[in-house]
């Protein structure tokens, strides 16, 4: 009868890795884990397991702590179970704790739990490495104080080295944190390194995409978000760049989301004279016009100096763009194209637009404010120098709402404002009275306060 019920209770209990009674590397199991209970047979073991397995399943964690820790510090070599079920239930507990003490004693049974699973179960579909990466995304949970997580890093690089395309997602995405946050620590010393993890983890996903099934979506999402990391970090240069990608773009020619993934990278660091990022824009531009082809293309253009041709390909690019910081970014260059052809109020229209989606891009006050200082407005002399107060008010706004921009802003601030009408100027001109506001009429249309050069 015993036996006829233990059967029925083993019916839930998953039997991968049951009686895989091994230890790696050599251990036994008292060297890894110390009894303090009399060690149980096989038929003690199932009944233990199949009720702290049930209470589990049905989120009852206390009842099941008593049960599944009798069978873990007796027998954690009988199933694999004790360690999947394991990490619910000292979760729970961690989660539950009352004392920093109980906390840190329940974090450090976690990270045992995995070390111990490693220790006594091969299984080829979840390997050493997989649990690798479980332990690493765990110690980032429970060691916070850990600001740099340099454990969780060899944890998770080791992971994806033993995993490659098969690593989980969410395993590559915090490699390239956790590596990025190492190099922000010393640059000098982990640039290299940081740039090693990007190259590694970003050709991952690329093959992750390119071969679909059900991670794909998730690589291409988490691709991009790692690809923005990078080109935050500013850890490579155009020339590393190009090494890592001329030999993906000239395999690639035919693989259109390959290409604009590689030219948004570019763009967003800032690589945008390249052959290699004009090679990909040309390919994918042939394949399908795109955003990222069309402004590859556009800006191609603006290098062998067809300005007209520019500004075709990025008006394309915006109508193609269905990102706002796309959309703005495009709208700056237009602007720009605008400024290079001499149709001052169409750059500041262009800015403008600009502006309304990204209100805190600098880059687009500091045009207008040139583009201000360019314009033509009066035949007085005096009255003709309104213009740069109103330029230096933009170049002011860009530094206020953008602080990236503030040395550029300080130095054309400078450079303009010993252009402004002198106080006998203004003392003598019957439409100035310094401190006043001034309406700035023309295109520029705009309101400003008369202010004298200092002396």
């Amino acid at each position: 009868m015993k036996k006829v019920l233990l059967f029925a209770l083993c019916i839930a209990i998953p039997m991968a890795g049951f009686a895989q009674k091994k230890a790696k590397k050599g251990k036994n199991v008292e060297e890894v884990v110390a009894p303090v209970v009399e060690a149980l047979d096989d038929e003690e073991c199932l009944m233990l397991l199949s009720l702290s397995h049930e209470s589990v399943k049905a989120e009852q964690y206390d009842d099941a702590y008593e049960n599944w820790s009798k069978l873990y510090q007796s027998r954690p070599d009988f199933n694999k179970t004790i360690f999947t079920d394991g990490n619910k239930i000292l979760e729970y507990k961690w989660n539950n704790a009352q004392t920093p003490e109980e906390k840190n004693q329940w974090r450090e049974m976690i990270m045992k739990l995995h070390d111990e699973r490693i220790n006594f179960f091969d299984d080829p579909k979840y390997p050493d490495a997989y649990v690798l990466g479980l332990k690493g995304l765990d110690y980032l949970t429970y060691y916070p104080e850990d600001e740099l997580g340099l454990k969780a890093y060899e944890c998770l690089k080791q992971s994806v080295e033993g995993m490659g395309e098969n690593a989980q997602i969410t395993v590559l995405r915090k490699l390239v944190e956790v590596s990025y946050n190492i190099y922000k620590s010393n640059p000098d010393q982990y640039g290299d390194q940081f740039l090693a993890d990007y190259q590694k983890v970003a050709g991952l996903m690329d093959a992750i995409v390119a071969k679909g099934g059900k991670n794909s979506a998730a690589a291409n999402e988490q691709k991009a978000y790692v690809d923005r990391l990078y080109a935050a970090s500013g850890a490579a240069d155009c020339g590393q760049m190009d090494q890592m990608y001329a030999s993906v773009v000239a395999e690639s020619t035919g693989d259109l989301d390959k290409l604009s993934s590689i030219m948004k990278l570019y763009r967003r660091l800032g690589c945008t004279e390249s052959d290699v990022y004009f090679a990909a824009a040309e390919s994918a531009h042939k394949l399908q016009p795109t955003s990222e082809s069309a402004a590859g293309c556009g800006q191609m253009s603006i290098k062998k100096g067809d300005f007209e041709g520019a500004l075709t390909y990025y008006k394309q690019a915006l109508e193609l763009a269905t990102e706002n910081e796309d959309k703005a970014d495009y709208l700056y260059r237009i602007a720009n194209i605008y400024v290079s052809l001499g149709n001052y109020q169409q750059g500041v229209s262009s800015a403008e637009q600009a502006l309304a989606i990204e209100p805190e891009d600098g880059r687009c006050y500091l045009l207008i404010g040139l583009c201000y200082a360019s314009a033509k407005i009066y035949d007085d002399p005096i009255l003709a120098r309104s213009v740069y107060w109103v330029a230096c008010d933009m170049f002011n706004k860009a530094k206020a709402v953008d602080t990236s921009c503030a040395s550029d802003a300080n130095k054309l601030i400078a450079t303009y404002a010993q252009y402004f009408p002198s106080k006998e100027d203004i003392f003598f001109h019957r439409d100035l009275n310094e401190g006043t506001s001034f309406r700035v009429g023309g295109w520029v249309n705009k309101t400003t306060t008369c202010r004298a050069k200092k002396e």
